[in-house]
């Protein structure tokens, strides 16, 4: 049983790990490019801070995995509980880093070095959604309603951050003007093909591996497991699949002799 003290432990390291990561490489970046603008220092170290995390959450998942694999029903493991507590801080901590990020990027629009909400939401409302909207309906959920069953499926859906290094690494490298160059081609079809293989494929992979260890056909499986789990599976695709499609409208109407002055929507959000 996980216990409360525990849980409120994870969440209060996360608290104190996301935003102090960001600080720490605020002080260190900037001591080491002291003619980085501030709006430029903002944004690489919310990418790295991001980046982080989803190398984490990765890891973290290839461990639960590895050891579950044998009983993907009932074996547990204590990662999957700690990294949901520990993890669930990124999502709140990403708003608010985000914000600040466009603080800097517009200080035009500032008042007392504040941006209006408004204007904050009108660039980053759908990914402020996202962060709000996951953690509401699936933390619950993994903490309290599944009563420690399919870690390993928990553990599998962290490999969902997989894409976000190359989703980072594409803002910095637009935000400093590479849109030309052969790292941010190649960053892009890196981050396509992660994307849809860790968000997207891997639920009808998960799918099948339930199947394989039951003795069923991957068609079989949504009408032989309880239906909240295909309702939660969904959920979560139905979010993917909008953003894969964002992406691949981007990367159509995106054109080289832009410039980096390309601020459609989708590059608002995305």
């Amino acid at each position: 049983m996980y216990e409360q003290a525990e849980m409120l432990g994870h969440m209060l390291a996360g608290c104190v790990f996301f935003p102090g990561t960001f600080y720490f490489l605020l002080a260190g970046v900037g001591k080491i490019c002291p003619g980085m603008s501030k709006a430029d220092l903002y944004l690489l170290c919310n990418s790295a801070v991001s980046s982080l995390q989803a190398i984490i959450s990765c890891c973290v998942g290839s461990i639960v995995v590895v050891n579950c694999y044998k009983d993907i029903l009932y074996a547990r493991h204590w990662l999957t509980e700690a990294y949901t507590c520990f993890g669930v801080v990124y999502f709140y901590y990403d708003i608010w880093s985000m914000y600040v990020v466009e603080c800097a990027r517009y200080p035009d629009q500032t008042t007392n070095g504040w941006l209006p909400l408004k204007f904050y939401l009108k660039r980053k409302g759908l990914m402020v959604f996202h962060h709000l909207a996951l953690p509401a309906i699936f933390f619950p959920i993994i903490m309290f309603f599944r009563k420690g069953i399919g870690d390993f499926f928990v553990a599998s859906l962290f490999f969902i951050e997989l894409s976000t290094p190359f989703v980072a690494m594409r803002a910095v490298l637009l935000r400093f003007q590479m849109e030309n160059s052969l790292v941010y081609l190649l960053n892009g079809v890196f981050a396509i093909s992660a994307f849809f293989m860790c968000r997207i494929a891997i639920f009808p992979m998960l799918y099948a591996v339930y199947g394989d260890k039951y003795g069923l056909s991957t068609m079989q499986v949504p009408f032989a497991i309880p239906v909240k789990c295909n309702v939660g599976c969904a959920l979560i695709l139905g979010f993917q699949i909008y953003w894969f499609a964002q992406m691949i409208r981007l990367l159509k109407s995106y054109s080289p002799k832009q410039n980096g002055k390309h601020h459609s929507p989708l590059e608002k959000e995305l």
